[in-house]
């Protein structure tokens, strides 16, 4: 049992089709989960049912059919913003987190969605920040070509700092409503934030009221060194993918993520971080690779052997690739990186005697999310192992199949997280930032002014 009061927190990614490429085609799932509302809506409330600090909403503003086969997901996926806002209606608690491609957005009406769902939610909505990796996006908006690094982390920089102001330009206390003098707002707590960057110019003030966590908590990924600035001085929760990392690496890059908070005036407990982890569970460990065999199965793959051979150090040519790999290559003589890859793939799989199209098939998904596959109990001891060793403040939960995958992880594995006491019976607050154990934020132009009125007394 945990001793310690630090909790794991749980966030759950919903990507309709599954994590994995094929797994649309389990029978029980859900080929047009992406717009399927009794589905979307469900999931929510199965996270929620979990206890789960956050239902996480991805988007992409381009939809390319040559993904069909290695990201389904990619292809078709709902506006961010409307999804949020529909499950917010049938949910109570769990938070709502939504993403917004800052690069093709403007900051005024991103400021003014986020702010109303937050009013209509009760307080559950978070931000997550990207900057876009397609190029294609650029002409679905007009543009000759997609921007650099720099200029996109330069717009994302500001575009933050905008909706930032907007936010407090509602002091809680604005609207009166006196129905003795029909005064409807006090004037004086209502403010222009005429902000004029490289970028954007607007004057504001927002229509409308400050939201009820005072500032929406912002979330960023990324492993570039702009994404790490930003994320230190503005995120509240950082989105991290360790899958190729292993546990040192997640401890060095945790510990990394942590010691940037001091140059930006915050304290190593103002920010999360998160991993993302792609769960296989079943009540026993064969049960679990075995549906991570069959799901594997119904992917669409070629096996690149030369590929393999590059990322084994070993020499494929010409085999046969449902042949054992121990049986066409002496794996003494594998790199130190194939050696590793060889050793995940024997976890995943269950066995030794494992063939190269399987070896491929783990090799092909390392670079998306760490995977786990077993029982509750060898799930919750990796996910404790991880937590315990501050390779992470929680996970971010990648269901491999839809909805069967999320069901297995809120009956099985979070009863046993709960019964050693590393997670949450029952909600304890009512807001996002109370989820994740954020305090709510003082109004800047509030606070301004009582700076001013100390000095006037002085």
């Amino acid at each position: 049992m945990a001793t310690t009061s630090r909790r794991m927190h749980l966030g759950f990614t919903i990507w309709p089709t599954g994590f994995l490429p094929g797994a649309w085609r389990l029978p029980g799932s859900a080929p047009d989960g992406n717009s399927n509302p009794r589905l979307l809506q469900a999931a929510a409330r199965t996270a929620e049912r979990g206890k789960f600090d956050f239902f996480f909403i991805g988007d992409r503003v381009v939809g390319l059919t040559t993904s069909q086969y290695a990201a389904p997901n990619e292809v078709l996926r709902p506006e961010a913003l409307t999804f949020a806002a529909n499950v917010a209606a049938v949910t109570e608690r769990i938070g709502l987190i939504t993403t917004v491609n800052t690069t093709y957005a403007e900051p005024y009406n991103v400021a003014r969605a986020l702010a109303t769902i937050d009013h209509l939610s009760g307080g559950r909505i978070g931000l997550n920040v990207v900057t876009g990796k397609n190029e294609e996006a650029a002409r679905n908006f007009g543009r000759n070509e997609h921007w650099d690094n720099t200029r996109r982390y330069d717009w994302a920089t500001e575009f933050i700092e905008v909706l930032q102001r907007l936010w407090d330009s509602w002091e809680d206390d604005a609207r009166i409503s006196d129905t003795e003098t029909g005064r409807f707002v006090n004037e004086n707590r209502v403010h222009r934030i005429d902000y004029k960057g490289e970028f954007f110019s607007v004057t504001g003030p927002l229509n409308v009221e400050r939201p009820v966590q005072g500032q929406i908590p912002l979330i960023n990924a990324g492993a570039s060194e702009r994404s790490r600035e930003l994320g230190a001085r503005y995120s509240d929760l950082r989105f991290t993918n360790s899958s190729v990392l292993g546990l040192a690496g997640a401890i060095e890059y945790y510990s990394d993520l942590k010691s940037r908070l001091a140059a930006a005036g915050r304290s190593p407990e103002e920010q999360l971080v998160i991993p993302g982890i792609a769960v296989y569970t079943a009540p026993t460990s064969q049960e679990a690779h075995e549906l991570y065999a069959r799901l594997h199965g119904l992917a669409h793959r070629t096996v690149d052997l030369e590929k393999l051979s590059g990322a084994l150090g070993l020499d494929l040519a010409g085999a046969d690739p449902d042949a054992v790999l121990g049986d066409v290559a002496d794996l003494t003589a594998a790199s130190e990186e194939g050696t590793l890859i060889v050793a995940e793939a024997r976890g995943l799989w269950g066995k030794d005697d494992i063939t190269l199209r399987e070896v491929n098939s783990s090799f092909q998904r390392r670079g998306w999310f760490k995977e786990i596959v077993g029982s509750p109990t060898r799930i919750a001891d990796v996910l404790e192992e991880w937590f315990d060793k501050r390779a992470a403040d929680g996970f971010m939960i990648f269901p491999p199949h839809m909805p069967g995958g999320l069901d297995a992880f809120v009956d099985l594995v979070v009863p046993e997280l709960q019964r050693r006491g590393l997670f949450r019976t029952e909600y304890e607050g009512h807001t996002l930032r109370d989820h994740l154990g954020l305090t709510r934020p003082e109004n800047r132009f509030a606070a301004e002014r009582a700076r001013h009125d100390a000095v006037a007394e002085r």
